[in-house]
C-alpha cells in the first residue's frame, strides 16, 4: 500500500497559529516589502503613462 498523510486533506484551521506565522516566513523570504511593491507599480506605471503621453504629443502636438 502506499502511505498516505491524513493532513493532506485536512482544514488549515486546525493549524495552530504558529505554524501559520512558519510557514509565512518561508514564502516571504527574499520579497520585498509590500509598500515598496506597490510604490515601485505605481511609479513605473506612471512613467509609463507619462511616456506614452509625451510621445502622443510630440507627434501629434
Amino acid at each position: 500500500m502506499i502511505p498516505v498523510d491524513s493532513r493532506v486533506f485536512s482544514s488549515q484551521v486546525r493549524m495552530p497559529a504558529r505554524a501559520d506565522h512558519v510557514v509565512m516566513n518561508d514564502y516571504s523570504e527574499g520579497k520585498w516589502p509590500v509598500w515598496l511593491r506597490l510604490v515601485t507599480i505605481i511609479g513605473l506605471s506612471a512613467g509609463l503613462w507619462a511616456a506614452i503621453i509625451w510621445g502622443a504629443v510630440s507627434v501629434f502636438g
